[in-house]
């Protein structure tokens, strides 16, 4: 009798437990809904909460009420690894394992394995991870087309790291092509927003391989892309994203000696760090935009033999990178310190030039310059 109150009493504490982490994960789930839109990273803070709780229905034999959260889960991280799947592959992979976990217990067999067989094909390769998303979208290329345009980006990436630039631009080449006609037949921004990050990839990566006049149009139509996203949602984010590309062209023409039609939409990139700094005043790290973006039309102003004008802002950068060095080090101090120190020569300040040299070899624990 002693033993049977026992189990009795176990159930009930297993299933008061139960419950209040059922509780738990619904809360979860309910306060990053809330958050998904707002917050970076939002989405991706809801779907693991709904895979949570798919995960935690699963468990208590009731597959069928966590089926429609693991669904949303996929669908969540999918639109975030159609985007950049070199950050979002694991966890589209984990979504997609507890979706097929939830199938298989309602004996959906089929769909089952079709989840395990892409988590399995996530964790592959680059060049396996392209193959599998190519025979998905040759079947249907209205959903998968997306996936073989994030799988071709990644690749770029993965090629780059391993110093092999030269093999990407194919890679890249076809992945703006699929994710401009995707974005031209599918008005979710999201679309274009990848087609952006495709553009501004294939430009940057030609400029890097000495092909800046290749590369011109690519950003070019970048930069229209981002600025189409904001007139749409002028989110800090779309901001962001604006001013690094416009920071992106503003490289390339001056690498062409273009540097009076970079001058420009270097301001404006200026100006959109300036919004967005104050905007966020609440978080430094966006001030390290706004001292790239102001080193970048100080020596562009540097280079049209317009010193004076650029010294303000290189100042600034310096400054802006000195209150920021315990969070990104001192690589880019060193280097704004080097810009105002070419800025001072330029201005006959040598005594103070040479300070700005002697501190930055300092912060690199290089032997000072001289002139």
């Amino acid at each position: 009798m002693v033993r049977r109150q026992e189990r009795r009493w176990g159930a009930v504490v297993a299933k008061v437990r139960s419950s209040r982490q059922l509780r738990a994960a619904r809360k979860s789930v309910a306060f990053h809904r809330g958050l998904a839109e707002e917050v970076v990273g939002g989405r991706l803070m809801l779907a693991q909460s709904l895979r949570a709780l798919g995960e935690l229905l699963a468990q208590l034999d009731r597959p069928a009420e966590g089926l429609p959260r693991a669904e949303e889960a996929v669908d969540l991280c999918r639109g975030l690894a159609e985007n950049d799947l070199a950050s979002h592959r694991s966890d589209l992979a984990e979504c997609l394992g507890t979706l097929g976990v939830l199938l298989a217990e309602l004996d959906r067999p089929a769909a089952a394995q079709a989840a395990r067989d892409e988590a399995t094909a996530l964790e592959g390769e680059p060049e396996d991870i392209i193959a599998f998303y190519r025979g998905l979208a040759q079947a249907d290329p209205g959903r998968y087309r997306p996936a073989l345009a994030a799988s071709l980006h990644a690749q770029h990436s993965w090629l780059k790291q391993e110093n092999r630039s030269a093999e990407a631009v194919p890679f890249l080449q076809e992945a703006v092509a699929i994710r401009r006609d995707v974005a031209e037949a599918d008005a979710d921004p999201l679309r274009r927003v990848a087609l952006a990050r495709s553009l501004l990839g294939l430009g940057r990566l030609l400029a890097q391989l000495d092909r800046p006049a290749e590369g011109l149009p690519f950003l070019q139509e970048a930069v229209a892309v981002r600025r189409d996203l904001v007139e749409g949602d002028p989110d800090f984010r779309r901001r962001m994203a604006l001013a690094m590309t416009l920071s992106a062209l503003v490289g390339l023409l001056a690498q062409m000696e273009r540097q009076a039609e970079a001058l420009p939409l270097a301001r404006e990139s200026v100006d959109l760090w300036r919004g967005v700094v104050e905007e966020r005043d609440w978080d430094r790290r966006y001030g390290g935009g706004l001292a790239l973006a102001l080193r970048a039309l100080g020596e562009l102003l540097a280079q049209l033999d317009r010193p004076a004008e650029a010294l303000p802002l290189v100042e600034e950068a310096v400054g802006l990178h000195r209150g920021l060095a315990n969070i990104q080090g001192s690589h880019l101090l060193a280097l704004a310190l080097r810009s105002l120190a070419d800025v001072l020569a330029a201005l006959d300040r040598p005594a103070e030039a040479q300070a700005a040299r002697d501190e930055a070899a300092a912060r690199e624990g290089t032997t000072p310059e001289t002139p």
